[in-house]
């Protein structure tokens, strides 16, 4: 059995050897493919990669650019180069924190093969502010099932460094994915048309938030006007077969956004808090 780990990268020398690190002490029965998806990085980011390289089991192949091509069409040639049984995703500012990471997801799925696809709970670093956070719980599992449906309500993954994939469905995406923002929502969507994804309890990853970073250096508001654009390009991509929840997820930011006459004066901040009291009233 073989998993290709996609290693995404750009200009992120300073954080690349942690990733690294987290990378290759991972253990797995699994035959380990790195492709190596560096677009064309202006600093040591490459050569800190090849030093790793040379000392690694693992094996890696690197994906020659002759310029730089930005994010969807770095993932697509990525994607496009996976052979493997199933495919991991790995930012180039995040990292794994536990050795089983890969091996926890292939298990899950092997025992699950109507499952389309995996991801796991996470550590929400917040670099800048020198916090962190877990999401909550509320199962008794392991594990738990979620459909296309749910994720049209709201964002449920929140990081691709987090996911895995069947291979044969990255094997078989869809072209037209890739003229819309990708990213870990509309990937665990279109996963979902194949098979319901598996959503695990065990905390094996870390996602590194900072104001680098090209969706937490937008404003709140900046976020949330993004996200209802993202809604209607999803949604028409889908034929608008999910429209009914799209249109109460768009519903609840724009609540946040333009205000409610009931919730007027208790907008100070957007806080988790907040949004879900939105979230009960819709």
């Amino acid at each position: 059995m073989k998993i290709n780990i996609i290693l995404i990268t750009y200009n992120q020398a300073q954080y690349i050897r942690q990733v690294l690190e987290s990378i290759l002490m991972q253990k797995t029965s699994c035959e380990v493919e790195i492709i190596v998806a560096d677009d064309c990085s202006t600093d040591n980011t490459l050569d800190i990669i090849k030093e790793y390289d040379m000392k690694s089991t693992f094996t890696f192949t690197y994906l020659e650019k002759e310029h730089n091509v930005g994010y969807n069409k770095n993932y697509q040639q990525a994607f496009a180069a996976c052979t493997g049984d199933y495919v991991a995703i790995m930012e180039g500012d995040d990292y794994w924190v536990k050795e089983n990471h890969l091996q926890n997801h292939v298990d899950h799925l092997e025992q699950h093969p109507n499952a389309s696809m995996s991801y796991n709970r996470h550590i929400r670093l917040f670099e800048d502010q020198d916090r962190e956070e877990i999401f909550d719980w509320a199962t008794d599992k392991d594990y738990e099932f979620i459909t296309t449906e749910q994720l049209a309500l709201g964002n449920k993954i929140g990081n691709l460094s987090c996911c895995v994939f069947r291979g044969n469905h990255i094997q078989n995406l869809d072209s037209k994915l890739f003229d819309v923002e990708i990213a870990d929502w509309m990937l665990g969507m279109y996963m979902g048309q194949f098979g319901p994804l598996l959503y695990l309890k065990d905390v094996t990853s870390a996602y590194r938030i900072h104001d680098d970073g090209q969706w937490s250096k937008m404003t709140e508001r900046e976020q949330f006007l993004r996200v209802i654009e993202l809604i209607n390009e999803y949604d028409k991509y889908f034929d608008y077969k999910y429209t009914s929840d799209f249109t109460k997820h768009k519903k609840r930011l724009e609540i946040v956004l333009y205000g409610d006459k009931s919730l007027r004066g208790q907008i100070k901040s957007i806080t988790p808090e907040f949004i879900r009291k939105i979230y009960r009233r819709i």
